[in-house]
Parts: structure tokens; sequence; C-alpha cells
């Protein structure tokens, strides 16, 4: 099929049309995936920082980073970026919608309680491709004798497996599901409460662009705080070896904002992720997404 993005929505099909429309199985992920094209340099930037005893700020790291190893270093992790946004994102959005069209999902607080039951199934598919990607995101900022250089997302898994074994594929898993929970309730519950507030207050149409856009910038700025501080431990658990209370002083290494360290980034990263993310996901949904 031949995909003509257009930010105007059926201009033919009236409101209670697009509303009874449920998106395709697929469409989180792959709107998920696209994302990462755009956003890909700042979450690896972000990771960077967590790591980073320089204190190097977003901009220097940036810096460092092209000018040592080229401006597409900062794709590195792509491959498992794409990977895990094709199996987990579209495992959580599909388990949040058929969630939607079994329960009542009016209040705010069963929106949440959806949303962290999805995520944390979801993230359990999800973790080895996380752990690979955060590895590959902060190995060129390690010495030469301690990168681990893996070529791709597969190259990733299978040294890990081959090299640590299969139970290190999930180092890090607590605070990976504990993240992944807080990001489907902060992105998509937030999501779908904004939208709604904003129809309801402002008496924007359902499919109208500029809800979407709104709707998603509220998200962002819910869930990017929300998530700070445990995926820095997240990022700490799957790239170092230690505990919860080494994690807790490399991060207050940093200051008074060190849990949130990396909060910049990932708001910069968050802001554009979550309207592209559902600008296309609206779009897959109306284009070609099934009435029930």
């Amino acid at each position: 099929w031949i995909f003509e993005f257009k930010l105007a929505l059926y201009d033919n099909a009236t409101e209670e049309d697009t509303r009874t429309i449920h998106p395709p199985w697929w469409s989180g992920g792959v709107a998920g995936a696209c994302c990462q094209f755009v956003t890909a340099p700042l979450d690896l930037i972000e990771s960077r920082m967590v790591v980073d005893i320089e204190k190097r700020g977003l901009i220097t790291n940036m810096e460092w980073a092209i000018k040592r190893h080229g401006f597409f270093s900062l794709y590195d992790g792509m491959t498992a970026q794409l990977m895990r946004q094709l199996t987990y994102s579209t495992l959580r959005f599909h388990l949040y919608q058929m969630g939607k069209q079994r329960f009542d999902d009016s209040r705010y607080f069963q929106k949440c309680l959806l949303a962290t039951f999805s995520g944390g199934i979801a993230s359990s598919v999800g973790i080895p491709t996380e752990l690979v990607n955060t590895r590959m995101h902060i190995d060129r900022a390690l010495p030469k004798d301690q990168r681990r250089n893996y070529r791709h997302v597969f190259h990733g898994l299978y040294r890990v497996w081959s090299d640590e074994g299969f139970s290190a594929l999930y180092k890090g898993g607590l605070f990976s599901i504990m993240r992944s929970s807080l990001v489907t309730v902060g992105q998509i519950a937030s999501y779908d409460q904004a939208k709604e507030f904003y129809m309801r207050s402002f008496h924007f149409k359902h499919d109208q662009t500029e809800l979407h856009v709104i709707s998603s910038v509220t998200a962002a700025f819910i869930y990017g705080p929300l998530i700070q501080p445990i995926e820095n431990f997240r990022t700490l658990q799957m790239t170092s070896s230690g505990n919860m209370s080494a994690y807790f002083r490399h991060l207050i290494h940093f200051g008074k904002r060190g849990l949130f360290r990396g909060l910049v980034p990932c708001l910069l990263r968050t802001v554009p992720n979550a309207i592209i993310m559902f600008l296309l996901f609206e779009q897959f949904r109306v284009r070609f997404g099934n009435r029930y």
C-alpha cells in the first residue's frame, strides 16, 4: 500500500464516522519506529549523560560525539531502537486498545490501570532489545578496552547470550517494567485523557490535528519527568555492575538534580516523539482501522 501523509483527516468523514474506527494492531509500533529517525540522537545523549562522570551537558555531549565519531554516531543503536518499537510498542498499544474496547475507560484512574498492565506486559518482550540499545548508546563513550562493539541488534543479542548467559538479556528488567508501565500511563493514558479534556473544555473535534498536537505535548510533559529517575537507574543497571546504593551515589554525584540527570534531552526528545507518534497513530487509525 502507499501511504500519503496529510494532516487533514478524511475531509468527507463525519465526527461520528471517525470516532467508531479502531486502530490496526500494528499502528502503535510502526508510529513509534518512525519517530526514532527524528529523536534517536537525543535518546543517545540522554543515556550518555547518565553515565558521564565529567558532567558534560547536552550540547557538549553532542559536540563531543560528532567531533570524535561523526554525525551518524548519534544513531548508534538504531537497529535495536527499531526492533524494540516494532515489538514492545506494537504490543503495548494493541493491549491498551483491546482493553479500551472491553472495559469502561471513561475515568482517568481506569485508563491508568489499563496502561500499567499493558506497559508491564509489553516490557517483558522489549527488555533484551532495550538492553542492547542502551549498551550501544554508551559504547563509544567508554574506554576502548571496555567497549562491547555490538554491530547491530542481532549481534548484540547473540553476544549477551553467549558471553553472559540467557538471564543477562533481562538485566535491569525490573526497572524496565516499572519504566514501561509509567511511560504507558504518562503517554497513552494521558494522551487519551487530555483529548477528552480539550474536547470538553475547548470544543475541539475528535480528529482535529490541533487537538492531537496539544494532547501529545501535554502527555510528553507528564511522562518525561515521571520516568526520569527510573530511567537513570535502569540505564546504570543495564550498563554496569553494582547495587542500588552504588547507583544512587553515582547520581547524587551530579548534585541535587542528579536523579533527574538527562531531563532536558528527555523532554526535547519526548515532545517531538509524542507529536509525531500520535499524529501517525491517528492517521493509521482512520485510514487503515476497522469499525466494530
